[in-house]
């Protein structure tokens, strides 16, 4: 596969003053490619095997950035010479499967070259601290695994639970930024074909734990671990000839106070979502 991007932008603004943008004309153009192939190891297991090659041309903002992002309350600036970001990767695939036990694992590690980043330069302007679009070569590795098991005789009851994690590290050593965390989500959900007045239904309750962040750079801060309960349930129901939908959901059910690691509004000590009730309820006519 061979890829081209091209940019060409027009210069904005005064010199030396925020909000100055310089012209800009910069292409870039990359090879790359992938290998995979799937063995069966057993009757039961599989693996898959899989090399790949890919790139990501800078944006607009990481080239040309220059003025407070309000999003943020950052003030960011680009870097017109950055180059390509250019990777390999390797991932491996293991599945399990019986009739009523599913098993997998996926990890993967993947090398980045000038591998694109925001970082704090010490300096402030209007009181936000400055940050500068930089490169580095560096490495991400992590996974996921889990498992799906729906017993005999009780088909209708199914136990899922995945665990997720990955690490970034510069060719030095140190941590990378805005890493999310690891995690665990457990989740016990029923399907009956007829379930009171609803029918292919459903009900589910899950429980999403993330761990503690403290793989962090110099601008970040230590994020705590905390734990999200979620259900809901939904099915189908007929009024004449027209068949509705009807789903129930809802999200932080005890209404826990938690920050995510990668939350833009963490360094203001802004809480994410609290409670969230959903009701959906769809028909075609």
């Amino acid at each position: 596969r061979f890829d081209a991007r091209s940019i060409d932008s027009k210069e904005m603004g005064t010199v030396n003053e925020e909000g100055y943008f310089a012209a800009l004309n910069r292409n870039f153009t990359s090879y790359n490619g992938a290998l995979g192939a799937k063995f069966d190891l057993f009757t039961n297991l599989s693996s898959r095997i899989n090399l790949a090659t890919g790139f990501r041309a800078p944006n607009l903002a990481e080239l040309t950035s220059n003025g407070t992002h309000e999003g943020t309350n950052r003030y960011e600036i680009g870097n017109p010479e950055l180059k390509n970001e250019q990777n390999f990767q390797l991932d491996i695939a293991f599945e399990f499967k019986s009739e009523h036990l599913e098993l997998f694992a996926n990890p993967f590690y993947n090398n980045i070259s000038n591998y694109i980043y925001i970082s704090p330069n010490g300096e402030f302007v209007d009181g936000n601290p400055v940050f500068d679009y930089v490169q580095s070569n560096v490495k991400l590795y992590g996974g996921e695994a889990g498992l799906h098991l729906h017993p005999h005789p009780i088909d209708w009851l199914h136990l899922e639970s995945t665990f997720a994690m990955v690490r970034g590290e510069k060719q030095n050593g140190e941590d990378l930024p805005l890493i999310p965390a690891a995690s665990i989500t457990n989740t016990l959900r029923t399907e009956f074909e007829k379930m009171i007045l609803l029918s292919n239904s459903y009900a589910f309750v899950s429980t999403k734990s993330v761990f503690d962040q403290e793989h962090i750079t110099d601008f970040e801060t230590r994020t705590p671990g905390y734990t999200l309960l979620s259900a809901g349930l939904g099915g189908e129901f007929n009024i004449s000839a027209l068949k509705f939908n009807l789903n129930i959901s809802a999200n932080n059910l005890l209404n826990k106070s938690y920050i995510s690691h990668l939350s833009r509004l963490k360094p203001d000590g802004i809480q994410d979502r609290g409670r969230n009730i959903t009701l959906s309820l769809q028909t075609t006519l």
